[in-house]
């Protein structure tokens, strides 16, 4: 199945007859406005009403109306692709086993991989829903912010960051994204996952990426 996508603001819609779908690997489940969805040709039960956050206060919040947010709860249960260059979003039936790959940790059904920063090799989660990536603010101590964003997050509200652009290493290879700092009450959350950061959509820039959360791996 291979369905369009468009950005907004960074973030990835997947257009689906005349519904528009946020997918957020950050979020561990769907919220829709009705109980259950149909996607991917198969029925999902969904919440109306996540942490206080439901579609008519994400819309509001993203700045464009969707009509759901597909995450991890359906999204664990496909192989799926997302190709930024060709703006598509494909479900696979099987992987192509001579891509590239590593090792992802699951924390509620949100992917996490290891980075390097610094030399320093820390998880980060790897979350589609972040328009950009953001960081403990240990590793930034020490650089200037090139400008400030404006986010949101459900539990939060709108809030903005110091954003900060330096390289990383992904599994060798240098990349380099744009950062920000989350509010104190949001960045020690990330402890939770034992991680220290997350890696949003610029990484989309760089690669295609094939996620498999039934096997723990991702592929690009």
């Amino acid at each position: 199945m291979i369905y369009n996508i468009d950005t907004y603001d960074n973030h990835i819609i997947l257009l689906f007859d005349n519904y528009k779908y946020l997918i957020d690997t950050g979020s561990p489940v769907t919220i829709a406005n009705s109980d259950r969805i149909e996607v991917f040709n198969t029925s999902y039960k969904t919440s109306t009403n996540y942490l206080g956050l439901t579609v008519e206060a994400l819309s509001k919040s993203l700045g464009t109306n969707i009509d759901a947010l597909i995450g991890g709860d359906i999204l664990k249960n496909h192989i799926f692709k997302i190709d930024f260059k060709n703006k598509l979003f494909i479900i696979l039936d099987k992987i192509d086993t001579n891509n590239k790959f590593i090792d992802i940790d699951l924390f509620m059904e949100i992917p996490i991989i290891e980075v390097e920063i610094d030399e320093n090799r820390i998880r980060t989660f790897l979350d589609t829903g972040a328009k950009i990536s953001y960081i403990n603010s240990t590793y930034i101590e020490n650089l200037k912010p090139i400008g400030r964003s404006q986010d949101f997050y459900p539990t939060v509200g709108t809030f903005e960051t110091d954003i900060y652009r330096f390289p990383i290493i992904f599994n060798g290879l240098e990349i380099e994204l744009t950062f920000g700092v989350l509010p104190i009450e949001l960045e020690q959350t990330l402890s939770f996952g034992n991680t220290n950061g997350i890696i949003g959509n610029d990484i989309f820039s760089y690669y295609s990426i094939t996620f498999d959360y039934e096997n723990k791996k991702i592929y690009y």
